[in-house]
This record gives C-alpha cells, structure tokens and sequence, in this order.
C-alpha cells in the first residue's frame, strides 16, 4: 500500500509532527509512505519532498492579502506536486493542513477527483469548512455560507476584502467532489464541528494524536535537568510554548498576567519567544525567555523539568506541545475551548473557564503543588504511552486506510 501525506510543514509544529511521526511509524511496519509539504526547513529524509520555494510563498501570501483569497495561486508549485502524484501513484492521500499560502486548492482537488483517489482528511483547525479562518471563535457563520467576516484580520488575513461567502462555496464545490473521502479530526469538539457543515455528508471520526514517547518524549531525570539549565531544586517553573504569541488566540495576555501574579512564587519559562514580542513583557521581573528550537531533546528536558505545563489558548484543537509535556510526566493548565478539555481529563491537567484570569491563576498554583490531586511523573507518562502514542495513532489510521480502500472495492496490502 502506498499512502502520500500532503501539509504544509514536516516536523515543525503540531500538525507537521503528526505527519513526520506517522510517516516514520509507517515505514517502519513496512508501508510504502511519502510526504509532500510546502515550506519549511528542507528534511532529510527518504520519501519526503518540499515542492514550494520562498519566492512563490511569499507571493502567494502578498496575493491572499492584498485579495482576500487565499488557496488559489501557487500554480507551479502545485504542479509540482501533481506530477509526484502522477508518478507515485498513491493508494490514498492523507490531507492534513491545507492553509499556509503553499497550495492551489482547485489544481489538487481537481487531480485528486479526476484520478478518484481515496483521501483521508485530517483538521487541525476548522480552515476546511469555513470561508477564511482557522479558528470561527464564538462565529457560527460558516453554518449558513460565510461573509461579513468578524475574523477578518485573523490567520490567513485579508488587508480589505471579504471573499469569505465565495471561498465557502468554492470549497463546498471543491472539498465535496467525487473522490472518496474520511475526514478525521483529533478531538472530538472537532469532530462534531464538522458533522454540521458540509463535510459532514463524509464519515467523521475521531483520532487522537500520538506523541513518540518511546524514543522523544518520557520523563527525564528532573534533578540532573534543572542542574544542566541552571535552575533551583526547590523553585516552582511553570513552562509555556510561546510560538505565534502576535495572535490573540494563543492567549499571551493570560500568561504574561500569570508571571505578574505569581512573582515572588514561580518562574516562568517561555520557549519559542519572538524577540519582537518583546514589549509584552514589560512589568515582569520573572519570565525566562527562549527562542523556537527543533531540538526535541531540549524540549523533553525542560518539560520534565517544570512543574505544570500552561496552554492559555482561546482556540485550540488538541495541542501536541500538551501531549509532549504530559508523555514527560508534567500536568498541564488551560483553557476550556475547543479541545483541550478532552486533554487534561482523569487528574492529566486542569481546564478552566476562558478569559477567566483568577481560575487561571488558582488552577496553576494547585497544579504546582505535589499534593494537588494531578497525576505527574511515570503514572501520567504511562497515561500518554497507552493513549497518544505514535503507535496507537498509527494503527488507527491505518484501520481508517483499510475502512476506506474497502468502501472503495480496491482493497491495498497493508
């Protein structure tokens, strides 16, 4: 069986780490796995292809802005990927995120129907069935077609247009033609989500994302962390991901009032910090900042390190970075929207009312302390390895290839 995933990145960031996890996982049981992404760091690895360059990602994003219309440029690049396609000649193609100004929306559905190649399509955020954002928020327009967009500013941003109404038809058009299609999303709120709009003629199912705790992520020795970086046996750290903290989705605010509000208790480690980000922290005397790293031994020691995990999200699927940090024995505190409520059940973490700063604060503190009633260490690692593992994920997706080979009579060897 031969299976092509196509995302925008390769092992940089959530999404990107699904892909790259899977794909190894993949060869590793002996499927024939190819990825194809669009920009990003080049990989160096078998079967996996960057077809975008700079230049037209650049181009294409001016174009989207300038516009309002994102996903129909990148004619060559998407060509591209078409002739890999024609060559490879995949059994199935695993969609995961389409966005990220790498991509022609019309070119690559128009192949993949043409050819009536079985897809599985995994959402990472709610891009596919909405006319522009990849988060509605408290929106519900995209039920009804879109238009008079309220997230018009938001990721893919449109600087004056609102093309929002046409994009969602044009995807209706695009997302729903004749090639057999499984739409997967990683939690369950997700899930639900797109069983109303009109993916939902499709099958919709629910797979977890898996994390490699085997090989990446499980507990470190704490003590020999904190000597290594320099931090105090005793000293309460609390660890954020501070990746596109420009974007009010991810909830900075919450975090930066939380280092304000507990000076004087904890420390506040921020990893994957924009210099650029740095006004925000002004009236702090306590947040340690990091810049992004590819390093995932790093990471695994400072989230063993810590002492809860924060994700002060306003809009989040099922984040990675919390599974990563939870595989290496560390409770984690968010909001609850979207998600993330879904990750931090069974003593794994606490979830609290969004915007909602005191809850914030008081769900912290009790998560830092030992006798909180929170899982840590090996017992919450053991959670992940039996729920989130590589794995498990693997083995699920391939139950969903098979389903969906079966449906279409042409059953591949797996």
């Amino acid at each position: 069986m031969r299976v092509l995933q196509i995302n925008s990145h390769y092992d940089q960031g959530g999404a990107a780490r699904v892909a790259a996890c899977l794909h190894r996982e993949l060869l590793k049981e002996g499927v024939d796995s190819y990825v194809a992404y669009g920009r990003g760091e080049k990989a160096r690895e078998g079967h996996v292809l960057r077809f975008e360059t700079g230049p037209e990602i650049y181009a294409s994003a001016l174009l989207s802005r300038l516009t309002g219309i994102n996903g129909w440029w990148n004619r060559l690049a998407t060509e591209r990927l078409l002739g890999r396609i024609r060559s490879w000649e995949p059994d199935v193609v695993h969609l995961h995120n389409l966005h990220g100004y790498y991509l022609n929306l019309p070119m690559l559905f128009h192949c993949l129907d043409e050819r009536k190649i079985p897809c599985v399509w995994t959402l990472h955020d709610c891009y596919a069935f909405v006319g522009g954002c990849g988060f509605f928020f408290e929106c519900r327009r995209w039920q009804e077609g879109c238009g008079h967009c309220p997230h018009l500013r938001d990721y893919p941003a449109s600087q004056w247009f609102d093309f929002t109404h046409w994009m969602w038809k044009r995807k209706r058009e695009l997302f729903t033609g004749p090639a057999p299609k499984v739409i997967v999303t990683p939690s369950q709120w997700l899930t639900g989500e797109a069983e109303k709009s009109f993916l939902g003629q499709y099958d919709c199912l629910t797979v977890r994302n898996g994390v490699d705790t085997e090989n990446i992520f499980y507990p470190r020795d704490r003590r020999m962390c904190r000597d290594r970086h320099g931090y105090g046996q005793q000293e309460k750290l609390i660890l954020g991901i501070a990746a596109g903290y420009r974007d009010e989705r991810k909830g900075a605010r919450y975090i930066i009032q939380l280092a304000k509000d507990l000076e004087g208790e904890a420390r506040v480690i921020l990893i994957g910090w924009d210099k650029e980000n740095d006004g925000m922290l002004e009236g702090t005397g306590n947040v340690v900042t990091l810049p992004r790293t590819s390093d995932t031994e790093l990471l695994a020691e400072y989230y063993s390190m810590a002492d809860v995990f924060v994700i002060p999200s306003l809009a989040e699927n099922y984040a990675t970075t919390t599974l990563e940090a939870m595989a290496c024995g560390t409770p984690a505190v968010g909001f609850a929207s979207g998600g993330i409520p879904e990750q931090l059940t069974e003593g794994r973490g606490i979830a609290v009312p969004p915007r909602d700063q005191q809850a914030f604060d008081r769900a912290v503190r009790r998560a830092m302390d030992p006798g909180g009633g929170l899982l840590r260490g090996e017992a919450l690692a053991e959670k992940i390895r039996q729920e989130n593992s590589v794995r498990v994920m693997t083995r699920a997706y391939r139950d969903v290839y098979e389903r969906l080979l079966e449906a279409r009579g042409g059953r591949g060897e797996l």
